[in-house]
């Protein structure tokens, strides 16, 4: 019984540090201050920031298309972005970023085990392309260096991990040692493979990862504008987005929320802005980007249900996801 439990709230317990982490930010910035700077933000900036999240959306979805190439996934682009809008429904669910190999699979039939590899190889190469944004806000933080080291070392890592063959060989064969991961050693050593294919791949060298990164700082440097911030320029604003991003990686908290917001508006504040505009831009910015997600990726999910082959439910996709999550290369749980 204390195992089902464990199963069942385990996977949960990610939420309880981005709840401390948000409460200990709110209450670091003093709860009257950032209301204050909400309550004076200018909200029809607000169109303008979705504007960039949907380029930044669609960019993606295009180099997730762009990387199905190597596995010869029969998508038509209109299928690959709506397939990866439709995954950002679960963003805020952990593991949620394992729903999209789980609808490619209802939708066209292509292993778990070769889409999941595409999503690896482009959250990783992310990972890295942001790195370099962050460095003018190095001088701010004197702990930034180290945080984006730790980033690379988690994206370069392991990316290089998957790559080197001594390296993954090492890793399946301690792997094999372990009782409760033996039994995966196999499927682990298929995904590699597909990484291996999809990275060496010309999809792989995509800028569209950049582009994305490009209007997230975009969209950033409005959510300043709007709760008055103008003395910051764009590289500043495109930094602080790209440090925030690679510290939500580095947390493997659900989208990154907690720490995210946490480092950019500690940060801010190092460049001399008030905490409460700092904050409540932070706070504008993430929460229009993830509520944008989450409300489109229901909305797609609803539209092309018939399509995509699913009934979507949340219990039904949070438990596709975890089936996806264990790599058993044939997800039994339906989506409904």
């Amino acid at each position: 019984m204390l195992r089902s439990l464990w199963r069942y709230f385990g996977s949960w317990l990610p939420w309880l540090a981005v709840v401390a982490l948000l409460a200990l930010l709110v209450q670091a910035v003093n709860p009257a201050s950032l209301l204050l700077a909400l309550q004076h933000a200018n909200l029809w900036l607000i169109l303008p920031i979705l504007g960039c999240g949907l380029i930044g959306l669609l960019m993606r979805s295009i180099r997730w298309h762009l990387l199905l190439s190597a596995i010869d996934a029969p998508n038509s682009l209109l299928d690959s972005i709506l397939l990866f809008t439709a995954s950002q429904a679960v963003i805020l669910v952990p593991g949620g970023q394992f729903l999209l190999p789980v609808l490619q699979r209802s939708q066209h039939g292509t292993l778990v085990r070769q889409s999941a590899a595409t999503i690896l190889v482009q959250e990783l190469v992310f990972g890295v392309l942001v790195l370099p944004a962050a460095l003018p806000g190095l001088p701010f933080y004197h702990y930034g260096g180290l945080l984006l080291f730790l980033a690379l070392i988690f994206s370069g890592g392991t990316a290089a991990a998957f790559l080197h063959g001594d390296i993954s060989r090492f890793g399946l064969g301690l792997a094999a040692r372990i009782p409760f991961l033996g039994s995966h050693v196999p499927k682990f050593a298929e995904v590699q493979r597909h990484f291996v294919l999809i990275a060496n791949s010309k999809a792989a060298r995509s800028v569209f990862d950049m582009l994305a990164i490009g209007a997230a700082g975009t969209g950033f440097y409005i959510a300043l504008f709007a709760v008055g911030v103008t003395q910051l320029t764009w590289p500043d604003a495109l930094a602080i987005y790209a440090l925030g991003s690679a510290v939500g990686t580095i947390s493997a908290l659900p989208g990154g929320v907690g720490a995210n917001e946490d480092i950019s508006t500690l940060v801010l504040t190092k460049m001399g802005l008030a905490a409460g505009p700092a904050a409540a831009a932070t706070l504008l910015f993430r929460g229009v980007n993830l509520l944008m997600g989450i409300t489109l990726g229901w909305a797609v999910l609803y539209c092309a249900a018939r399509r995509f082959q699913v009934q979507p439910s949340f219990t039904g996709l949070v438990r596709a996801c975890r089936g996806a999550e264990r790599a058993t290369g044939s997800v039994q749980e339906e989506v409904r």
